[in-house]
């Protein structure tokens, strides 16, 4: 929320709306990026890793809000970013004139050559994430620094040991101003090849791909490279040592996107040197397409937690900044099944903003796009690129800018759906996304919940997916119809340990058929559910 009316959220307004997160039930809130920064990333290019950036407030309104966070019980996660900083950080603007010790705090290379105009060509061929070289020219240093986002990104170099020092650093004051965890960004990034060798292309990249795009190439030289895990081990120590403290409980999470879960699962760390409390599992989001059936949710839960080492947390979650929201992907009916599932299997579950509402994904033109992928990719492709039609603002309310500013023009513009879908719309309404959703976060309060047992199936040829949670003879039962026609399901032969009898907890929203409702008692036999809907039964 936008509490001084400028148009962009701010840390009042997220203090003014903490009982929205006591209402739904949430235990942690991790926050984007909010230090000083130009801004040209969002806050993910950072010019002082110490310091809040004036847009959201000072450390006199961070203070304020953690101790509303903590007031209420509520854990607050920082989204820290290791891999590069803002071109305004001093750091980096002493690295441009060689000043010492500032000279190697990033990846600085000679030009290749000179070509017929004396113009440098680029150390190789990496692609920015974003697109284009991920090496750009500074006269003043007559070299090139790497970028793997945008070009006012310069990447940190962490072959020098004192930029982990300077980092350490930077964790450890947040962690004095006593923030609860991080969720550290664009982590297998930190290291590249020292022989800075080319990118070989992808064979199974997109047909309509492009050489200057970054999905083109497979990017074994930049990215997760062995010291990366070494690296992430020391941010652990740090914040486990403060842990050991006071003992008070302290996360760690991991944004990595990896194609095999081996190799994601090696975030984890081990018993003797442990890494990440958990590492991002975005299989919903990269396994999970339009046309999925309950099949492929079977497989993909039983990997993760045949794979999983021993003792480790699950995570679960179907959206977030980067990825289209659930109701763009697959369609509205999606919305409770999909919160069913990631928030009553085990493990810590993420909600992005808004998906307890059903938010959908906003169209922004061409003249309102600012997120950094789609301005590059420019008027005719931005589309293809563009985060921000899952990144437009909070819908609160049917007031104007549905409650989250005040302003003439926010930073991105509102869906126009706002008057009828929003929090307050849905909020004491029976069966709505909102009151779903809390349903669901007061299950995970249950001792079912925290140590129950669980057992998954995939039913009726990849139509339903179920699962049961069971503890001292209690529990739950989750059945997803994800068909499109009305079924019968015998839940009671198909799970272990399924009573005869269970009672309806809580069902989808526009439930049918309208002959079963919340409170009832249903034979286990025979639970009837439309086509394209989900019920809770416990016992």
């Amino acid at each position: 929320m936008d509490s001084n009316g400028d148009g962009i959220g701010d840390l009042v307004g997220i203090e003014n709306k903490l009982d929205h997160f006591v209402d739904i039930g949430v235990g942690a809130v991790w926050i984007s990026p909010i230090y000083k920064s130009p801004m040209k990333d969002f806050g993910y290019d950072i010019s002082n890793f110490t310091d809040i950036e004036p847009i959201f407030g000072n450390m006199s309104t961070f203070k304020s809000l953690s101790d509303a966070l903590k007031a209420r019980g509520i854990k607050l996660v920082m989204d820290f970013v290791p891999n590069h900083s803002s071109d305004e950080h001093p750091w980096f603007q002493l690295s441009v004139n060689r000043v010492e010790p500032y000279t190697d705090y990033y990846v600085w290379k000679d030009a290749k050559g000179f070509d017929e105009n004396g113009q440098p060509i680029v150390p190789n061929n990496w692609i920015s994430v974003f697109g284009g070289s991920a090496w750009e020219w500074r006269e003043e240093r007559q070299q090139f620094y790497l970028h793997q986002f945008v070009v006012e990104q310069p990447d940190l170099n962490y072959e020098n040991p004192k930029v982990m020092i300077q980092m350490l650093a930077a964790v450890k004051f947040w962690l004095d101003m006593g923030v609860d965890g991080l969720r550290v960004d664009a982590v297998p990034h930190m290291f590249e090849d020292p022989e800075l060798r080319d990118q070989l292309e992808d064979p199974n990249r997109p047909p309509e791909s492009r050489p200057d795009e970054w999905r083109y190439w497979l990017h074994t030289m930049t990215y997760n490279l062995p010291k990366t895990l070494d690296a992430m081990a020391e941010f652990r120590k740090l914040i486990d040592i403060y842990s050991a403290l006071d003992g008070r409980e302290r996360c760690m999470m991991v944004e990595v996107t990896m194609l095999k879960l081996d190799e994601l699962f090696e975030y984890y760390g081990s018993e003797k040197r442990p890494i990440a409390h958990f590492p991002f599992n975005f299989e919903f989001i990269n396994r999970i397409k339009k046309d999925f059936n309950a099949d492929q949710i079977l497989d993909l839960v039983d990997e993760w937690f045949t794979k999983m080492p021993e003792g480790k947390t699950a995570n679960w979650l179907v959206g977030n900044h980067d990825n289209h929201r659930v109701a763009a992907r697959f369609g509205d009916y999606v919305i409770d099944p999909f919160n069913m599932i990631i928030h009553l299997l085990p493990g810590s579950s993420v909600t992005y903003y808004g998906e307890e509402i059903g938010m959908q994904d906003t169209w922004i033109s061409w003249e309102d796009t600012v997120d950094p992928a789609g301005c590059n990719a420019g008027p005719e492709r931005y589309e293809l690129f563009s985060r921000d039609p899952e990144r437009t603002p909070m819908q609160w309310d049917d007031t104007k800018n549905s409650g989250f500013s005040t302003a003439n023009k926010t930073w991105l513009p509102i869906n126009e759906n706002y008057p009828n879908l929003n929090a307050k719309a849905q909020r004491g309404v029976n069966e709505t996304h909102l009151e779903i959703y809390k349903k669901i976060s007061q299950l995970r309060k249950t001792n079912t919940w925290k140590y129950g047992s669980l057992e998954t199936k995939a039913l009726y040829s990849g139509k339903v997916f179920a699962f049961s949670r069971i503890f001292n003879a209690n529990g739950f039962i989750v059945l997803a119809n994800f068909g499109g026609e009305e079924l019968v399901i015998d839940a009671y032969r198909q799970l272990d340990g399924i009573p005869l009898y269970a009672t309806v907890y809580s069902r989808s929203s526009g439930f049918v058929p309208e002959t079963i409702f919340v409170g009832d008692i249903v034979e286990t036999k025979r639970i009837t559910i439309g086509g394209r809907h989900s019920l809770i039964l416990e016992f």
